[in-house]
């Protein structure tokens, strides 16, 4: 039985584990957990190979950001101007292989929104209106793709209160993150909650490029994915790691 899902932990411009689990496994879909990091190449030209790979079966690509596309023009470009830019699960509920998919693209940022340990602080700015109202005409930016005009890049890949807002009153079975939820050392409970508010049974996150399984306090299950990682979902709700992800941070 083949996984309709696969979920694929941050690449850092590493996609060959992918193509290859698309030719073995056919799924669906598939749903990139952050951290493309594309410096010198879009994800259209990345992704070419998942066409030849799956044949007459290409799955739906689905996406959420990491901290790093917002490291660079070129990385934000390569990834928010390219075809894929309608598969961005940001905020957003969206049916992936017949199920309700949520996503929460980005990071916490203290001159934002820091909501945890020793810095746990209220947000400095809900909305990102709010954010932009408050720059000089020198510090505002844009970019491809661009639907907050204004908006430094590199807190387009920051989370503002408005994103959980967006998602209030939704229900999705996945949870999608970049960030982790509390079982992790660095997590945050305020993704734990995000997931209740969804009714969500599962949490699927990158960014710290790690294999491994916990449950939240309320019962929550949590996968973390590591780099390049491959993390399958098959009919029945059974998680299987097809590829196991690096812990190097590339």
């Amino acid at each position: 039985m083949a996984p309709d899902i696969l979920f694929y932990g941050d690449p850092h411009g590493l996609f060959e584990p992918l193509i290859e689990a698309v030719a073995r496994h056919r799924p669906q879909a598939v749903v990139l957990l952050g951290d493309m990091e594309l410096r010198e190449q879009s994800l259209d030209v990345v992704l070419a190979p998942l066409r030849e790979a799956a044949g007459s079966g290409e799955p739906e690509v689905y996406w959420i950001p990491g901290n790093h596309e917002s490291d660079t023009d070129a990385a934000w470009a390569h990834v928010f101007g390219s075809s894929y830019v309608s598969g961005n699960l940001h905020a957003r509920v969206a049916e992936v292989a017949g199920r309700p998919v949520a996503g929460l693209g980005g990071v916490f940022r203290g001159r934002v929104w820091y909501p945890r340990g020793p810095r746990c602080q209220a947000p400095v700015f809900f909305t990102r209106s709010e954010h932009v109202a408050q720059l000089p005409e020198r510090d505002r930016w844009q970019g491809a793709g661009d639907r907050e005009p204004g908006l430094p890049r590199r807190h387009r890949t920051s989370i503002y209160p408005e994103d959980i807002e967006r998602l209030r009153g939704l229900k999705a079975d996945i949870l999608v993150t970049h960030e982790a939820p509390s079982p992790h050392a660095s997590g945050f409970d305020t993704i734990d909650g995000l997931a209740e508010l969804l009714g969500a049974g599962l949490i699927v996150h990158g960014h710290h490029h790690q294999d491994y399984e916990a449950q939240t306090p309320d019962g929550v299950r949590v996968r973390g994915v590591g780099r390049a990682g491959v993390l399958g979902l098959y009919p029945g709700g059974r998680l299987e790691t097809l590829t196991p992800g690096s812990g190097d941070p590339g």
